[in-house]
């Protein structure tokens, strides 16, 4: 039987509410992190605060609630539900097989690496906002990531996001993606990072040669080398 594809994206800021309210359930690792970020919620200051989430006024005081509320019972949603920032519209995950949801794993800074029907409450959680949480995840993951199936696995992260597997030697595969003068394409990347996630689930197909075959709406595939993570980065070329 044919591997399927393993697809690893980056979290978005964007978050939708609601859910069905249950206690979470939390490994040590997890609730370092959920225990410091209540605790930051309940004595910062409103400065430190603003800094921690970069937001203000009602943005902040909503996040600030929503990190107080993980004491207890909070509303649930599958991470590829609750996620909706423009990668995850661009994927579109409520119009593909829930099966699929199993092959998308999230790294989330709340709870590490989060698999795509796995549920998540609404948070929000910068880098900064807690000492030494990039080093963290970078000590905790690697358990978390050995144990993920076998199959073809597709690094879709922006580089933040990548920089928490520095050090992980299983082979992966990446995308770089341009703009038709050739120019690497940033802001808008998340986007096509979705579309390429949608194409790899939607076909069950991780082989790089095979994927170089499809097409995904408004860009093109432009070539293939080696990367530096033991697979093969694929070029894609945004229309104009």
């Amino acid at each position: 039987m044919k591997a399927l594809p393993l697809i690893l994206l980056a979290p978005s800021e964007d978050k939708a509410p609601g859910g069905v309210v249950g206690r979470l359930t939390e490994t040590q690792d997890q609730r370092w992190v959920r225990e410091r970020l209540v605790a930051l919620a309940r004595a910062g200051s409103p400065e430190a605060l603003k800094k921690a989430f970069e937001v203000k006024e009602l943005a902040l005081a909503k996040a600030r609630s929503e990190a107080l509320a993980l004491c207890g019972a909070v509303p649930l949603l599958p991470a590829l539900a609750r996620y909706t920032g423009v990668a995850f519209q661009a994927l579109d995950a409520a119009t593909l097989p829930p099966a699929t949801w199993t092959q998308v794993h999230i790294l989330s800074l709340l709870r590490g690496l989060v698999r795509g029907d796995e549920l998540v409450p609404p948070y929000k959680l910068k880098p900064a906002a807690i000492h030494g949480l990039k080093a963290h995840w970078r000590q905790a993951l690697p358990t978390r990531l050995e144990a993920l199936p076998a199959g073809p696995l597709w690094e879709l992260l922006p580089g933040d996001s990548a920089d928490l597997l520095r050090g992980w030697t299983r082979p992966r595969h990446t995308v770089e993606i341009f703009d038709a003068s050739g120019r690497a394409v940033s802001h808008f990347s998340k986007k096509y990072r979705g579309l390429v996630a949608r194409w790899l689930l939607t076909h069950q197909e991780g082989d790089p040669r095979k994927v170089l075959k499809g097409r995904l709406p408004g860009c093109q595939w432009a070539g293939v080398s080696e990367n530096d993570r033991g697979g093969f980065a694929l070029r894609l070329l945004v229309e104009p």
